[in-house]
């Protein structure tokens, strides 16, 4: 009982580290992918509104695969 017990804590803590490492990583590369979206975003509005032809035919580009 003790052993399945100390087992079982183990695997706990074993897991919290793994985890904490994990976010620790995942979670700044998840921000950093967010912010490089945003500044695409805002170019692609500023683009449309400065040159929709421009903007239509990145749009096509992509949607294309091309």
């Amino acid at each position: 009982m003790i052993r399945a017990l100390l087992m079982l804590f183990v695997v706990g803590i074993v897991g919290m580290v793994a985890l904490g490492l994990l976010l620790g990583v995942l979670l700044p590369l998840a921000m950093v992918a967010v912010k490089v979206a945003l500044v695409l975003l805002v170019g692609y509005f500023i683009l449309r509104l400065v040159r929709p032809d421009l903007a239509e035919k990145y749009r096509s580009r992509l949607q294309n695969g091309s």
